[in-house]
């Protein structure tokens, strides 16, 4: 890109800012230091050419050290930038590149270095929390450290953690006060199964279901066919793929 061009973009790259952090002197500063760091290879004059997909690059990941560093959170107001503020890091930088800045899901997908599949999906992820509450997920867990994990995880991605239950008990005493639309369950409980608590559940209420266990087999014996499954030991990128899988049917 020549300096002209970069120019030119400079209010694009400040207005993606500003969607990210809703802090004027903050958003400033980030596109600054994507400037600066990006100057090595622009060179004094903008001599060389330079990708407008690195710019973008370059102050999301200053955006993200700003997050950081002075703790941004949800904005009061119903404007654009206050709704992209409530929303998950990864679903805000999608919203604000496509929507905002107006870019084509294939220039998103190669500013994130994702697939056009997954920001499409991610896409649909920001619209659907930006026009409803975010939905109540319930975790069936009997391990607390695994449980605490699995909370993070769908914190994360911009959902309320309704209840943690242990046993059948807790699940079902959760499940009828808040309605859960997304349950988190393990095969192997104290004296039950996963399966049969959930069964026990959807007697009176429909949720959509990710068992997360060592026992995939059973699961897959035992449960519903639209239930998904990912298998202990579990990575982030697997439950949260399963999470946004259910959100976005």
């Amino acid at each position: 890109m020549t300096e002209s061009l970069a120019l030119a973009e400079l209010n694009n790259l400040r207005r993606y800012a500003f969607c990210l952090l809703g802090n004027r002197i903050l958003s400033d500063a980030a596109v600054e230091a994507a400037l600066k760091a990006l100057a090595p290879d622009i060179g004094p004059v903008f001599g060389r050419a330079i990708s407008r997909f690195s710019l973008y690059r370059k102050v999301g990941e200053a955006a993200r050290t700003s997050m950081r560093n002075s703790n941004v959170t949800a904005a009061a107001g119903s404007g654009l930038h206050a709704q992209l503020l409530r929303l998950p890091e990864e679903q805000r930088q999608v919203a604000a590149l496509h929507a905002a800045i107006g870019l084509p899901y294939g220039d998103v997908a190669s500013i994130l270095d994702v697939s056009e599949e997954y920001v499409r999906q991610t896409y649909t992820l920001s619209l659907l929390a930006l026009q409803r509450k975010p939905a109540a997920v319930l975790i069936i867990e009997d391990e607390a450290l695994i449980a605490r994990e699995l909370q993070e995880i769908v914190t994360k991605l911009g959902l309320v953690v309704a209840g943690m239950a242990k046993n059948r008990a807790e699940a079902l005493r959760i499940a009828g006060q808040c309605k859960p639309q997304l349950i988190l369950a393990d095969y192997k409980l104290k004296g039950d199964t996963g399966v049969d608590v959930v069964k026990a559940i959807r007697k009176n209420q429909d949720a959509n279901v990710i068992y997360i266990t060592a026992h995939p087999e059973a699961v897959a014996a035992m449960g519903e066919e639209r239930d998904l499954i990912v298998s202990k030991p579990f990575s982030l990128r697997a439950v949260r793929q399963a999470v946004e899988t259910h959100l976005a049917a």
